[in-house]
């Protein structure tokens, strides 16, 4: 073997290695999501809340804080409540993750329902572009089903993960049923280039921006900057934009509800669509709080 053969191979040893190990990790998760949903949230669902919870406190201060900065007119013993009603939801959502590896495409499309598909048809008629604006509530991962259930084009975009072998793995079950990944510093490019074709292209917009960026807002009684690169690709793309809003349906079910926010993106004023955005997500959270992600370190 040649000197330069060597140095290919300790090269790429680490990546190789990397993912070695994340394999085994995930296989025995792949074996879990084989068994029955109810069995799953029976046995893994319910030691998943008692490890982060009971045990391990899993950001448990961070949960309690953000709680009572957005509800301060809650007593404590209330916001303990909702903590704890947060990391039921956060179990059965481990629970979800997990069943995704494996799900068929018959059973997720049973639990996921879209209740205003109508809504869609309307703009898929006229060939326009379509972007969604969701927050992290609910089963976000659910809504990988919407290609079998739309007759258009499913896109979302992603930021790439630290470590690739588990973002091959995340990638996976987000597209296995056809959903399209963009990584969101492509987004642009690839998006103006069918910006002339129906398609609908999903964004989670609840993420923190980075300091100095984003709109400035107050969102659950907080000063808040939160996302605007949609609004501007909207736009760009002169997209019918949409909110939408996961409502619980049973133990694994999600009703996915459309809302219109605008049809004329370019008539609205700078940071109108976004602010609109997270006035209806914060209508949203204060229905069901615990389905948020309040372990999320949003406010810095």
């Amino acid at each position: 073997m040649t000197m330069n053969g060597r140095t290919r191979i300790r090269e790429r040893w680490p990546a190789v290695w990397e993912r070695a190990i994340c394999g085994a990790m995930l296989f025995p998760v792949f074996l879990l999501s084989r068994l029955p949903q109810p069995l799953l949230s029976a046995t893994i669902g319910r030691c998943c809340y008692f490890f982060i919870y009971s045990f391990a406190r899993y950001r448990y201060q961070v949960v309690v804080q953000n709680l009572s900065r957005s509800f301060p007119e809650k007593p404590y013993a209330e916001i303990h409540a909702l903590a704890k009603d947060f990391y039921r939801h956060f179990s059965c959502l481990v629970v979800e993750i997990i069943k995704s590896f494996s799900v068929s495409r018959r059973e997720l499309a049973g639990r996921v329902r879209i209740v205003d598909a109508d809504l869609l048809e309307q703009y898929q008629c006229k060939a326009k572009p379509m972007v969604a604006l969701l927050g992290h509530y609910g089963n976000w991962e659910s809504l990988s089903i919407l290609p079998s259930k739309l007759s258009i084009p499913v896109k979302a975009l992603y930021k790439p993960l630290s470590n690739k072998s588990v973002g091959r793995f995340v990638m996976y079950t987000r597209s296995r049923f056809g959903m399209q990944l963009i990584p969101a510093e492509k987004a642009v490019r690839q998006l103006m280039k069918a910006k002339d074709d129906a398609s609908l292209s999903l964004f989670i917009a609840d993420q923190f921006p980075g300091r100095n960026r984003g709109l400035p807002m107050e969102l659950l009684n907080q000063p808040t900057a939160l996302f605007d690169g949609a609004e501007k690709l909207a736009k760009a793309i002169d997209a019918v934009v949409f909110y939408i809003e996961l409502e619980r349906n049973g133990e694994a079910g999600w009703d996915v509800h459309f809302s219109l926010i605008t049809d004329k993106p370019n008539e609205t004023a700078k940071g109108e669509i976004t602010r609109c955005f997270g006035e209806r997500l914060q209508e949203t959270i204060r229905k069901e709080p615990a389905y948020w992600l309040w372990s999320h370190r949003r406010w810095k």
